[in-house]
């Protein structure tokens, strides 16, 4: 029998009670014989109580089943490395990174076991946590219904240098003198890296097809949005946004926001890291982003676009006992248990924001915007998040719209607001809210539609003047008829006699032609008048009818034949009376005044409403007369473009602006069947 202090005496125990790791000694039974300071330190028992403990029962080493196997595999080949889950004295699980090394006594014998281990619990957490935090952020990007690019930007930092040097001072104005030196930086900026977004974007299917130049993706028009890039890296700006027009390497051109970002440490190394969302279709799809951790938390960090992480667990749960009522449709839900919305917000909690939302909510830190949104959204204008929520209910990936939010202050910003959400990331509680800062871009839709609602008003009061003998002859019959009558009613009454039943009959007629002289004036009043458009439900013949009554004078005076071709019971359509008016009187006039120039023999004008199908109905304008000229169709709704000697060529622009803004589309053309133009206008009907 081997005796204890042969298996321990040539260990240089003193040696190894310095030694920070543990080290204890077991022989061929597993019994513990020598237990060093550090095994002390890291399991919890002293060298007393550990030395003579069965080692994998003191230890409850795991996993149990394959102790067998690791101790075989020590006996075989003198060594095992690995792994071992245990627990401390304390009732705490650790887990060790262990060496096993077999003892050997002179004759070669094994004697025992030496075991050297570590406590790597700590190091294996934050392993886990890394891998946790590269997770979250890979699974929000990939997420991510916008594209984005890794460029190459170094050849380009070259060539501006070169420009320093060469003595230019004014990069932007050398920019705007030599447009061709900017087409020539797009060749020089390589792209390195793409998502599988922009590939769906911009290209055919084949992502290595891109891995080019940026050149091609870039309209002429174009070029000096991204010459201002370069000024905003120049200038050391840490982003650029701006919304203009790219091009699909097929050469389909679409609205964008392009947004650079320009952090330090990536410009040292010339790259570029450049987003974009496509505004002309909103729908995208969400696609996966393979890139590092550190390039996404820069992304999500550095991007001109406010983003929100929220914590949606809370709302998981709402909707689980919404789902075990029995509730199918959240939106009727609501309409009957209001309140919800703001229960919904209260469960919706914001965990983490970037740089861009500190900014532009007025916050100093991100503890500020911690916490449930409640408070950014606006009291009394919760329908851009309600629709989200109801999205979030069907399955949907995500949502988009443009709101208002408010900022910790209490200003209110105009913001285009994205909820993006797949399955996989709501399951886990995760939520990405995006917001753009449309500010800028409201308020100048709002300056286009003041300038586009005085051009309308100017045009109708124009065209009111050039119907100045039609509406002097509408008002000038009422009025004849009510002096007529008014004379014919003091004769009456001057009589001997007075004939009161005359009288009356007389004065029952001068009420109604002093009303029907009011209706004149009001619609001419309505017509001239300059206020901001009311959209109502109405049937489109009526308007027709009302619209000829302003041309029946000139009809006449110019011996048109007026022929109506109304289709009863059309469904309705929603618009303003005024403009449409003001279209049908336009094209109507047009057509006459092209028949009184070109001599027509027996001018007609007709005007007709059909339905197309189920959701349109169409408006007829046509004539007999010259035609439309085959060069200028395509011209016919540019701005200033006219054939008339005294036109301002803005009426037909004008008419299409209030289809278009009503949601429907109009085109000009010449008969088919014969002589004259043909104006057809196509509305969206009212469900």
């Amino acid at each position: 029998m081997i005796d204890d202090r042969e298996l321990t005496s040539d260990l240089g125990s003193d040696i190894l009670e310095l030694i920070h790791e543990s080290i204890f000694l077991r022989d061929l039974e597993g019994r513990i014989l020598y237990w060093n300071k550090a095994s002390e330190e890291l399991y919890g028992w002293s060298s007393a109580e550990a030395c003579g403990q069965i080692a994998h029962d003191l230890l409850t080493s795991q996993p149990a089943a394959s102790i067998l196997e690791f101790e075989s595999q020590v006996r075989s080949s003198g060594r095992w490395d690995g792994e071992l889950q245990r627990i401390n004295a304390a009732g705490e699980h650790v887990l060790i990174e262990a060496r096993w090394s077999l003892r050997l006594d002179a004759q070669g014998n094994t004697i025992g076991i030496v075991e050297t281990g570590r406590d790597i619990t700590a190091r294996r957490a934050t392993e886990l946590t890394l891998v946790e935090s590269e997770y979250r952020y890979r699974n929000l990007f990939q997420a991510m219904a916008a594209s984005f690019w890794e460029l190459d930007f170094t050849q380009v930092g070259a060539m501006v240098k070169r420009l320093f040097a060469s003595g230019v001072k004014d990069l932007g104005k050398h920019f705007n003198d030599h447009p061709e030196l900017v087409r020539e930086m797009m060749r020089a900026t390589r792209v390195l890296d793409i998502n599988e977004q922009t590939v769906a974007l911009f290209g055919r299917g084949d992502k290595q097809e891109m891995l080019t130049s940026v050149e091609p993706f870039w309209p002429e028009a174009s070029t000096q949005v991204f010459a201002q890039s370069i000024l905003a890296a120049v200038s050391r700006k840490l982003s650029y946004v701006k919304e203009t027009t790219l091009r699909t390497i097929d050469g389909r051109e679409f609205d964008a926001l392009f947004t650079a970002s320009f952090p330090p440490e990536n410009m040292q190394k010339g790259i570029l890291m450049v987003g974009v969302i496509d505004l002309s279709a909103r729908n995208q799809a969400f696609a996966a982003l393979e890139q590092s951790e550190f390039r996404y938390r820069n992304l999500f960090e550095v991007m001109a676009v406010s983003f929100w992480q929220l914590d949606s667990s809370g709302l998981n749960q709402l909707f689980a006992e919404l789902r075990q009522q029995g509730v199918s449709y959240l939106s009727t839900y609501i309409d009957e248990h209001p309140e919800f919305v703001e229960k919904a917000m209260s469960a919706s909690v914001v965990i983490d924001v970037n740089q861009r939302t500190l900014t532009l909510y007025g916050a100093k830190d991100r503890a500020e915007m911690l916490g449930p949104v409640t408070r950014f959204w606006i009291p009394g204008q919760y329908d851009a998040f309600r629709r989200s929520i109801e999205a979030a209910y069907r399955g949907e990936s995500g949502y988009l719209t443009e709101t208002k939010t408010r900022a910790l202050d209490g200003r209110e910003i105009d913001v285009l607001f994205f909820v993006t959400a797949p399955p996989q990331m709501r399951a886990k509680g995760m939520v990405l809210v995006g917001n753009i800062d449309i500010g800028e871009l409201v308020t100048s839709r709002m300056a286009l539609d003041s300038m586009q609602a005085d051009l309308m008003h100017a045009a109708r009061v124009s065209m009111l003047g050039e119907l100045t003998a039609s509406i002097a002859h509408e008002v000038n019959q009422p009025l004849a008829a009510i002096a007529t009558n008014g004379e014919a009613g003091l004769r009456w009454l001057n009589r001997p006699e007075p004939e009161i039943g005359e009288v009356h009959d007389l004065t029952v007629r001068m009420v109604a032609d002093a009303r029907r002289a009011s209706d004149i004036i009001a619609r001419i009043r309505t017509m001239a008048s300059h206020q901001a458009p009311q959209r109502v439900t109405l049937p489109l013949n009526n308007v027709v009818k009302e619209a000829v009554q302003f041309l029946r004078h000139e009809l006449q005076a110019q011996n048109v034949e007026l022929c109506l071709a109304l289709t009863p019971n059309l469904p309705r359509i929603r618009a303003d009376r005024t403009l449409l008016q003001q279209v049908i009187v336009n094209l109507a006039v047009n057509a006459m005044q092209a028949m009184a120039h070109a001599q027509t023999a027996s001018p007609k004008l007709t005007i007709s409403t059909t339905s197309l199908d189920a959701s349109s109905i169409e408006l007829l304008v046509e004539d007999n007369g010259p035609g439309i000229a085959s060069d200028n169709l395509d011209r016919l709704f540019d701005s200033f473009f006219t054939t008339k000697k005294t036109g301002m060529g803005m009426g037909l622009p004008i008419c299409r602006t209030v289809v278009q803004s009503l949601g429907g589309s109009i085109y000009a053309g010449n008969n088919a069947l014969g002589p004259g133009a043909r104006f057809s206008v196509s509305l969206p009907t009212v469900s």
